[in-house]
């Protein structure tokens, strides 16, 4: 098994260097390397690092979020963006920005991020109490994004008393990107993600137990609902952090927990949120990577280019759960 972990972490080293290393327009391979161009290490420090830093923490996060709300739920086809939880975020981010803007008040990263998880957490309890209530993992699944359509009404709605600017801005953000972090924010955000990541593997054990179904694991001491509650915290924290400063990403947490579980084949989940978390950071970089390479043709928003990348898997996931059902 650790052998495995090591090649999920040679590749994520791998693509992470490259993405790194990649030349802006006509400049070299590392170029910020050069002690002379004091430009191109600016642009480094001003760009690449956070943008490289932000793709780390999304992918990380948003397949943690994935992988929890699937053992908890019992549903592969469980994620943030697909239930409906990045939705949420993204009407309460919506109200915080226009809102702000009413007032004339500046938005500030904490005040963003707090919406950001509120949002999150208010749209897991409606997932929470309706899996109770809906036993078939596609109805599941319609009613998330039932939800999600009904918020993105909501949302266009707000949008029609704003102004210009805010709906400018709010566009821009919903689109998705890993360029609107600054140096100054990460130690902010590094916090933040420690304690849902620490939070996460906590819950390891009764994370294993919930894999024999909630009877079995309340037979072995687990208290599902209570579980339920800190699964629930920890993916409000992940995912708003994440929609707060990248916009909503969506198809991550879906794909990767359901890739994962097909390399490693194990239900230990101390290796599944390990091997998730490096994953998934490793596809997010390669987005990045990828965005940098079209950069010159076009600027591909990120939520638009993981759509692209996990919808097809999506669909297959979705027509061989039909088939076995």
């Amino acid at each position: 098994m650790w052998k495995k972990h090591g090649i999920s972490f040679v590749l994520f080293v791998v693509i992470t260097v490259v993405t790194i290393g990649y030349p802006h327009g006509d400049d070299a391979w590392f170029s910020f390397l050069d002690s002379k161009d004091q430009n191109a290490w600016n642009l480094f420090v001003i760009y690449r690092i956070p943008e490289v830093f932000i793709a780390i923490i999304a992918g990380f996060a948003l397949s943690i979020c994935g992988l929890l709300l699937q053992t908890t739920l019992n549903n592969p086809l469980a994620g943030p963006s697909i239930l409906g939880l990045t939705s949420g975020s993204h009407l309460m981010v919506a109200l915080t920005i226009m809102g702000s803007s009413f007032l004339g008040l500046e938005v500030l990263d904490l005040g963003i991020t707090i919406s950001a998880t509120i949002g999150a957490l208010v749209f897991g309890l409606l997932i929470l109490v309706i899996a109770t209530r809906v036993r078939s993992m596609v109805s599941l699944l319609l009613v998330g994004m039932m939800l999600g359509t009904f918020v993105s009404a909501i949302t266009n709605i707000i949008l029609m008393k704003a102004d210009a600017n805010s709906v400018k801005a709010f566009s821009i953000w919903g689109m998705g990107s890993l360029q609107q972090v600054s140096i100054e924010q990460i130690p902010f955000i590094t916090v933040l993600f420690s304690i849902g990541i620490l939070a996460a593997f906590l819950l390891t054990k009764p994370l294993n137990a919930l894999v024999l179904g909630e009877k079995s694991a309340a037979i072995l001491g687990v208290q599902v609902k209570q579980t339920r509650w800190k699964v629930l915290l920890v993916v409000s924290i992940l995912a708003g952090l994440v929609t707060a400063f990248c916009g909503p990403i969506g198809f991550v947490g879906l794909i990767v927990p359901n890739l994962v579980r097909m390399f490693y084949k194990t239900a230990n989940h101390g290796h599944l949120l390990l091997a998730s978390g490096l994953i998934g950071a490793s596809v997010m970089v390669s987005c990045a990577l990828m965005i940098r390479i079209f950069e010159p043709v076009m600027v591909l928003p990120i939520n638009s280019l993981t759509a692209l990348l996990g919808a097809p898997i999506v669909l297959f996931l979705l027509l061989k759960n039909i088939r076995n059902a």
